[in-house]
């Protein structure tokens, strides 16, 4: 409860400074809606020459485009506002130090001290193209579907907190490399259906970078018949990709000595 009271008014804050600037609302609004129309543009030109991507019928890709839209705008809202400046701010100019002083999880801290409330325009237009998508399948999904769906997406967020943070304790070792940026760039693979990649990398996105996890098994979910060992494979990756982040983030704060490592 603790930390989620501290988690509630660190938002709180973040969205008092956002709302001092009301004009950029409507900016990020504006912008959000045309990246995700080119985006949808794109699909729609695709299909206008088959009618399959991979075995992903236009509905199908529509309802992975729009929970890859919703995941994006909570990475925007909650994990890159913290993680993307951690090498910068937290290691090299020594913020870190102040987090370690504080009488919380140093881990949690650095995830959530802050937060871009206005990114989350990204989350509702994601929701409504999901909507929109499943409405349209031949078979609309029932309730458990979208419960499977939910807990997917859930479980998606936390992999894509946990391998952010993993990017970002690798800061530790190398603090000049810009390593969230490459998260950011690797991170666009997840809007396509993972069936497109070609074995051997389809098996680097599932088991080293679980990108074919993030969008695509909840859109497959909320498409197609719940496939158990799916959703059981889902759960399993993002508790190794918790574990794995709380590993090396804990080695990595072994090295730290203060703003002068």
């Amino acid at each position: 409860m603790k930390l989620l009271r501290l988690f509630a008014t660190s938002f709180s804050l973040s969205l008092r400074q956002a709302l001092a600037f009301r004009a950029n609302l409507v900016f990020d609004a504006v912008l959000s809606v045309v990246a995700l129309a080119s985006t949808i543009a794109t699909v729609l030109v695709i299909f206008s020459r088959t009618t399959t991507l991979a075995g992903w019928t236009r509905l199908e890709v529509l309802v992975l485009i729009g929970t890859f839209e919703l995941l994006s705008g909570v990475k925007t809202t909650f994990v890159d506002p913290n993680l993307a400046g951690f090498p910068t701010r937290g290691v090299r100019e020594g913020r870190l130090d102040h987090h370690l002083l504080q009488p919380a999880p140093s881990m949690f801290l650095v995830s959530f001290a802050t937060a871009a409330p206005l990114a989350g325009v990204q989350i509702l237009l994601g929701l409504g193209v999901v909507f929109a998508g499943a409405g349209e399948l031949p078979r609309f999904p029932g309730a458990g579907a979208f419960c499977v769906w939910a807990v997917l997406v859930a479980a998606a967020t936390v992999t894509t907190w946990a391998v952010g943070m993993i990017f970002a304790s690798l800061a530790f070792w190398a603090p000049k490399l810009d390593l969230h940026s490459l998260f950011g760039n690797v991170w666009q693979l997840a809007r396509y259906p993972a069936d497109i990649y070609a074995r051997r990398l389809r098996r680097v996105f599932t088991y080293v970078l679980p990108l074919a996890l993030v969008a695509s098994a909840p859109a497959r979910t909320l498409a197609r018949p719940v496939d158990a060992l799916l959703v059981r494979g889902a759960m399993v990756t993002t508790a190794a990709a918790v574990l794995v982040a709380i590993l090396v983030w804990r080695t990595g704060l072994r090295r730290y000595t203060g703003a002068s490592s």
